[in-house]
């Protein structure tokens, strides 16, 4: 499908203040066609990048044939009208809108002036309009000077590269994303970077030669460390003890590292034999023992600073000072699984006792 012309969307600024100040209600109707055909070509732009047309629409043929003979770093003989075409009308409707304005502003200063004479309200419309279409139009030719400018510029940072990222190049410019987009497509028109140069919208890019970067894809995150596969909770915890016990270069720490894993596992030896065991361990498992696990993680991470400061010295030092706490509890947790079993035995004890006591096998009754 061809694309809609948009004749009244193309017609210049400072062309449609310059008939403004020749005839102010052509002027305006020409503004208002303009601002309408502009809008109905940015609603076509936006669908057409919705679908994925990340380049201009392609020459006919017949163009293509005019330009054949143009390289890439080559504008056509059409760009090269256009670039020209700016730059004359720039100049030519800047002095142009300097005489309209002066001539406005005089005329209806000598109209002010003369007010007692009763002037004529249309005349003094029609110069208001005319001092304003010419301020709009000088106005209008000097930005258009500017960007001519600022063309240059980015043909300049642009250099021989095959293609820059648009941020670089607006920073490497200094202007903000919206005026160097704005002069970026101008300058592609005007073909100071070669005939087939373009913006390529998947990574805001300006291309001059060649296929554009692809876009980068996001690193995939790394795969969590997968447990051996009949490793169970008691296995991962004990892993967890001597992986941070690895980590931690301090021979006293892993002294005392290598106590809690020693405890650790007797404790989880005894809870595995006798599920009464394992209730009792409710608390050492879901509080104490990740507690630890966490400060001596805290601790490995400390010891791998490159630069020990104040901070992390006392951070060590207050968990070096936890250990011998930390080696006291998992050894008294140990000692409490046998509380049990002592009271079993004292009980049984003093039974066996009162038992030998009653038979008389105590031996009493045998000494003479």
């Amino acid at each position: 499908m061809e694309p809609r012309k948009h004749y009244f969307a193309k017609i210049p600024t400072i062309a449609i203040f310059i008939v403004m100040a020749m005839s102010g209600p052509l002027g305006v109707l020409l503004f208002i066609l303009k601002g309408i055909d502009q809008k109905v070509q940015k609603e076509e732009q936006e669908a057409a990048a919705a679908r994925g047309d990340y380049r201009p629409a392609p020459e006919p043929a017949s163009t293509q044939k005019a330009n054949a003979s143009y390289g890439q770093d080559i504008p056509t003989a059409e760009q090269k009208s256009a670039k020209q075409w700016h730059k004359n009308i720039a100049t030519l409707c800047t002095i142009m809108g300097a005489v309209f304005l002066f001539a406005g502003v005089m005329d209806t200063v000598d109209i002010i002036g003369a007010w007692q004479v009763l002037p004529d309200p249309g005349e003094l419309f029609s110069d208001i309009v005319m001092a304003i279409g010419g301020g709009g139009a000088l106005l209008t030719g000097l930005r258009m000077n500017h960007t001519h400018k600022l063309e240059r510029l980015l043909d300049k940072v642009v250099g021989e590269r095959d293609n820059i990222p648009l941020p670089e190049l607006f920073a490497a410019a200094g202007v903000d994303a919206a005026r160097g987009r704005a002069a970026a497509k101008s300058a592609i028109e005007h073909g100071y970077f070669g005939a087939d140069a373009y913006i390529d919208n998947r990574t805001d890019t300006l291309v001059v030669r060649g296929a554009a970067p692809q876009p980068k894809k996001p690193s995939p995150a790394p795969a969590p460390k997968a447990r051996p596969a009949t490793e169970d909770e008691y296995a991962a915890l004990l892993r967890q003890l001597r992986e941070v016990n690895d980590a931690i270069p301090d021979p006293v720490m892993s002294v005392k590292i290598s106590r809690l894993e020693e405890v650790s596992g007797r404790i989880f030896a005894l809870a595995q034999k006798d599920p009464e065991k394992k209730a009792q361990l409710q608390k050492f498992m879901n509080y104490y023992l990740p507690t630890a696990l966490k400060l001596l993680n805290t601790y490995a991470s400390l010891s791998g600073q490159a630069v020990e400061g104040t901070n992390i010295t006392e951070a060590k030092h207050s968990i070096e000072r936890s250990m011998d706490l930390l080696v006291t509890a998992f050894e008294n947790q140990l000692d409490k699984l046998f509380q049990a079993d002592a009271l079993d035995v004292n009980a049984d004890i003093a039974a066996l006792e009162g038992m030998l006591n009653l038979d008389g096998l105590t031996g009493s009754e045998f000494t003479h």
